[in-house]
């Protein structure tokens, strides 16, 4: 079952970085997979929070929030830091790709 796990999530993540291709946020996409998972569903660390499926408006809002500083809070800092260095376009795509996520 482990292996089946492993094998699902390297597809999911196959998946991600051929729908990031356009914007060549790969990158970006997995850094967000190094918290939120591969498939953006924080299966193996649920107090980073879900961000599949996600409104794509909302994660671009939290986003912005994240790299102008506007939140406070336990993850703040770690957010802000991830986030900082990403331009509209490239929150842009994030938000869509993981916003289509089931």
């Amino acid at each position: 079952m482990r292996h089946l796990t492993v094998a699902l999530h390297l597809t999911l993540f196959a998946a991600a970085v051929a729908t990031a291709a356009e914007r060549d946020v790969t990158a970006h996409l997995q850094h967000c997979a190094d918290c939120h998972g591969a498939d953006g569903r924080s299966s193996a660390l649920p107090a980073n929070g879900r961000i599949a499926g996600q409104h794509r408006e909302y994660l671009v809002y939290i986003l912005k929030q994240y790299r102008t500083g506007g939140i406070r809070g336990l993850n703040s800092g770690i957010m802000s830091n991830a986030v900082r260095h990403l331009d509209d376009a490239d929150i842009e795509a994030i938000a869509q790709h993981y916003s289509t996520l089931p």
